[in-house]
């Protein structure tokens, strides 16, 4: 059996991150930038800097293609188009992939969700950022008709996440 062990990230682009982006897990990217899972962020990293740096609590979810070697990797706004990372060494990526999905979980404290009569489905999220704070962040699936009753129920939904972890108003 050949064990083989993952590149790290080069010294000269670890220079780039603060102390609090300290590498958890990297992986080369094909363009030869690499992305960092780093306690408080996604980074991504080439020799001018930081290319990408966005805190877990606005990572929605990573989604590994293993017949294209490509992470992607969505926002909870649903505004910023999603960030593809074509990984270099796509057998490298488990560990990377595992980081990744264990730092967006940690950054959820409570979740609850509901179906409004509608028929969208509201999320409600209580997550950390990245100095500790405890949030909502509420997102929703589907169509939202924005009447009083609707706006009525979203409210109440998110007075019950934040009440279910001791945050007031």
């Amino acid at each position: 059996m050949i064990l083989r062990r993952d590149r790290r990230l080069p010294e000269p682009l670890a220079a780039h991150l603060a102390a609090r982006d300290a590498p958890l897990a990297s992986a080369e990217l094909a363009d030869g930038t690499w992305a960092v899972v780093a306690r408080a962020a996604l980074a991504v990293v080439g020799p001018s800097g930081i290319v990408v740096r966005s805190p877990w609590h606005e990572v929605e979810r990573g989604t590994w293609d293993g017949d294209e070697s490509v992470l992607t990797v969505t926002w909870v706004d649903g505004v910023r188009a999603p960030l593809e990372l074509k990984v270099h060494d796509a057998p490298s990526a488990e560990r990377f992939t595992r980081a990744l999905r264990e730092r967006v979980q940690s950054s959820l404290v409570h979740s609850e969700s509901a179906e409004l009569p509608g028929g969208a489905i509201v999320m409600v999220h209580i997550r950390r950022d990245e100095d500790g704070a405890l949030f909502s962040q509420v997102t929703a699936r589907g169509r939202l008709r924005d009447d009083a009753e609707e706006r009525r129920l979203v409210d109440e939904m998110e007075r019950h996440a934040r009440a279910a972890v001791g945050l007031t108003t």
